[in-house]
């Protein structure tokens, strides 16, 4: 055997190990990143997820771009009863996040949650 010529510089497996495992976790975490950012670039048809006309309005405005509850009646020409109690509903479902800005809302999908239910009425 062949002694190396800068023995401190011998790189032990466990080295090797750790840096395996390193690029493993920036692979997956790229993929998984890439593949959030695949869902907000797809279509999806929210008339098939089959729920009522007001809720898929404010979803399909929400999906464009996150937006105040209070710019929600103008934009969807609903009354504010009607938006509260959709978002309500949306939130119940899982499928928006409400997050408190000064007296009202900022209503942001929740793109993962939205896939997944689009996924499952698609197979059917």
């Amino acid at each position: 055997m062949v002694e190396p010529i800068f023995p401190e510089a011998t790189i032990g497996p466990l080295f090797y190990t750790m840096l395996g495992v390193l690029l493993t976790l920036v692979v997956f975490l790229s993929w998984r990143i890439s593949k959030l950012r695949n869902v907000k670039e797809e279509e999806i048809d929210l008339k098939r997820l089959k729920m009522p006309e007001s809720r898929s309005k404010i979803l399909e405005e929400v999906l464009q771009e996150n937006i105040m509850q209070n710019e929600l009646p103008e934009i969807t020409n609903l009354s504010k009863a009607t938006v509260s109690q959709a978002l309500k509903e949306l939130n119940e479902e899982d499928l928006i996040i409400r997050k408190k800005r000064g007296n009202s809302y900022l209503i942001e999908p929740k793109r993962e949650s939205i896939k997944e239910r689009y996924e499952k009425v698609t197979k059917n």
